[in-house]
């Protein structure tokens, strides 16, 4: 996989652009390319550096959705974690999670079982072989399972599988390998600074090459806009007059991974933060997953204003930990911990006060055609990694309407995504280290030292950085210059202190050389 230059992907129009190198336009690229259109996907900083990072990595099959009688979503969430369970099954294992049962009511053992009734109705034929339906278990069981952390009034255990993302920044490497094997272009480190119109239409962007600073137009029939939160602004480019409220409101998303021993399963925790469903158990669900020998703990929520900054702050991270600690006495988590933060923006409504969200359960399809008379624009923003295919595969149908032209149906479904290489290293390896390092930098488009340690492995993930960052290695292989080393090293440095609740003397104890 191979970084096109911005003379390659200016020299002549393509089919479908797609700007935003996240999880949805990643797999919006592969829906485009699979189907024999020219793609070019482009991404202004590295593939999945931005909210896709930030994920608590489980592919959710819906079995929440039965709470707000949204079967139609329940079924897209469970056909499509069983393609990613096909499609990427190095990647996606199958997890149990258990929620504990109080009392007998809409906590307890009958309301639950009764849900898992409608799931299992609901999902019959798309569920897969390794997803069965969900399960009661007795009291004694779910006692066991939760061990100390099991509530006094504990009636029962409900049980159910969905999937875990081992490592989600190999699987967005995958996803982008698939559209460059389908023959599409891709480019990283590519800014899209404005959209390009001619007689009301969209003709492509005018971008630029963050390495270079060259700027060109690249051309496209279609440009679809995987760009999140900063969707409003590009559209407004080429249509400053559109309204605020074509566009999804965003809320702060947080998921902790801490050194707190794995659990033997994932745990599900009922809050004390009130539920948007209909049919609501008493408040909004928190899951504790195992990770790499650690726990991650997701997912706290709360208004944003600001969404050009998704740092989470230690004052949010202490209000999810009080949180936790209420839904779960036993559990008794400390700020001291947390290893690693993952802090995201999902879509959400807001109220006026920005006080109260209710997260959206829907993604946004905007085709620019319809809405705003302005062809060759469409813009996509995913609610949750799992549907991200499904995204993908209806925005390329709207394209394809606007294109006027008869294109073959997607085959996304059906296509596994390429193998991709392992980022498991062993400290202290530094073969395997100076391996990975050349993978990265050779076929994988890594381009900054951040790349690497962050994205090509999990090194900063798993507070395995010590003394094996490779910033020598990556410093011959791409040409820099000592002092461009040394910027590449303080931005390992400031990465940790976004991502930990470490200080400035203990974010310099690790070494990136």
């Amino acid at each position: 996989m191979r970084r096109s230059s911005l003379s390659d992907l200016s020299q002549e129009p393509c089919d479908i652009l797609v700007i935003g190198g996240g999880i949805v336009g990643a797999m919006t690229a592969r829906d485009a390319a699979l189907r024999g259109l020219r793609t070019i996907l482009i991404e202004r900083s590295d593939f999945g550096s931005g909210i896709s990072h930030n994920s608590m990595k489980v592919m959710h099959g819906g079995i929440r959705y039965v709470q707000h009688l949204d079967f139609t979503r329940l079924r897209d969430s469970v056909r499509e974690r069983a393609f990613w369970q096909r499609a990427a099954s190095d990647h996606v294992r199958p997890l149990d999670f258990l929620m504990p049962l109080t009392g007998f009511g809409i906590k307890g053992p009958l309301a639950f079982g009764a849900a898992a009734l409608l799931y299992s109705a609901a999902s019959t034929g798309l569920r897969g072989p390794d997803y069965p339906p969900p399960s009661l278990l007795s009291a004694r069981r779910a006692r066991q399972l939760l061990g100390d952390i099991a509530p006094a009034k504990l009636t029962g255990g409900g049980r159910w599988r969905d999937g875990q993302i081992r490592d989600a920044n190999r699987l967005q490497i995958a996803c982008v390998a698939a559209s460059t094997q389908a023959g599409g272009l891709a480019a990283n480190y590519m800014e899209a600074l404005s959209l390009t119109v001619e007689d009301d239409q969209v003709t492509g962007v005018m971008a630029r090459d963050v390495l270079t600073g060259e700027e060109a137009q690249i051309r496209a029939k279609v440009t679809i806009s995987c760009t999140g939160s900063a969707a409003p602004t590009l559209a407004r480019s080429a249509l400053p007059q559109i309204p605020a409220d074509r566009f999804p409101q965003f809320a702060h998303a947080l998921n902790l991974v801490t050194s707190r021993p794995a659990p033997a399963l994932g745990l599900s925790l009922v809050s004390r933060t009130r539920a948007d469903a209909v049919l609501d158990r008493g408040g909004r669900l928190y899951f504790l997953t195992p990770w790499e020998g650690g726990t991650i703990f997701g997912t706290h929520e709360a208004p944003q204003t600001d969404v050009t900054d998704w740092s989470a702050t230690k004052a949010a991270v202490h209000d999810f930990i009080t949180e936790l600690n209420h839904a779960c006495p036993g559990l008794s988590l400390a700020p001291e911990e947390v290893q690693y933060i993952y802090s995201g923006l999902i879509p959400a409504n807001v109220d006026d006060e920005g006080a109260e969200l209710q997260r959206q359960t829907r993604s946004t399809l905007i085709d620019h055609a319809k809405t705003d008379g302005i062809a060759g624009l469409i813009t996509s923003i995913g609610i949750k990694y799992t549907t991200a295919r499904l995204v993908g595969e209806r925005s390329i149908d709207l394209a394809a309407a606007q294109m006027d032209r008869s294109i073959p149906n997607s085959k996304g479904l059906d296509t596994p995504l390429p193998e991709v290489g392992d980022t498991t290293l062993v400290p202290g390896d530094n073969a395997a280290l100076e391996k990975r390092i050349r993978t990265a930098i050779e076929d994988e488009m890594a381009l900054t030292l951040e790349d690497i340690v962050l994205r090509r492995s999990r090194l900063v993930e798993t507070s395995a950085l010590a003394d094996e960052g490779g910033a020598d290695l990556c410093s011959d292989l791409l040409g820099w210059d000592r002092a461009q080393q040394r910027r590449e090293v303080k931005s390992i440095h400031d990465l940790l202190a976004r991502h930990s609740f470490k200080t400035e003397a203990d974010t310099r104890g690790h070494s990136a050389a």
